[in-house]
């Protein structure tokens, strides 16, 4: 595919959003590269296809699509912006050693991207476990509807995008369920930003049936 002449902020930004696996928010992404997604960089690249975003909250969540993975794998054998110093220079010759290695051992980008992850730190089965133990700290009953605000700090400041992968992870289980406030007004910002983005939707509240 062409890769679109995109400046150093962009495809930090695009590369950044790939290192968290292909999916990341704007305070996920802040974290990560020290940037966001937003304004006219976020506006170019879902008009040209590479990323789609939607609003969860008040911070956007951003996925690469098919195009946005291509786009990264055509990058791994670019060059350096020309600003980019010995470092741009340094980074660009590691992302060809990265390709030369997916090539060697037929492995896509995004594979190779989640074991890296999961071999790097914390496996999203390891996160859900604590979700759910977090949970049982803050709920009198089950199925009790804990909002994502509270549970969040119980977490030990894992990482939101980590937290949303293990939360959408168990929504898959039978016995969790996950649900938007249906009186909106009662939310606060700090409840709008702790949402978690499923399918479009902004779901707010945590239940879990049984221990």
């Amino acid at each position: 595919m062409e890769n679109f002449a995109f400046g150093t902020r962009e495809r930090a930004l695009l590369l950044g959003l790939m290192t968290l696996g292909g999916s990341a928010s704007n305070p996920g992404l802040r974290d990560h590269i020290g940037d966001a997604l937003d304004g006219e960089p976020r506006r170019r690249m879902n008009k040209l296809g590479l990323v789609t975003s939607e609003k969860a909250g008040r911070a956007y969540q951003h996925t690469l699509t098919e195009d946005g993975w291509a786009w990264c794998v055509v990058e791994l054998a670019g060059t350096a912006p020309e600003r980019g110093g010995s470092l741009g220079r340094t980074l660009y010759g590691v992302l060809g050693v990265i390709k030369g290695y997916l090539d060697a051992a037929d492995l896509s980008l995004a594979e190779f991207v989640v074991k890296a992850r999961e071999a790097g730190g914390a496996a999203p089965e390891d996160l859900t476990g604590a979700v759910r133990d977090a949970y049982w700290k803050l709920a009198r009953e089950p199925q009790e509807w804990v909002l994502l605000t509270r549970l969040r700090a119980h977490l030990g400041g894992a990482a939101r995008d980590d937290v949303d992968e293990a939360l959408r992870h168990l929504e898959r289980m039978p016995d969790v369920h996950l649900a938007p406030e249906a009186d909106q007004k009662t939310l606060t910002d700090e409840d709008r930003d702790a949402a978690v983005l499923v399918g479009g939707v902004s779901k707010h509240l945590l239940a879990i049936e049984a221990r």
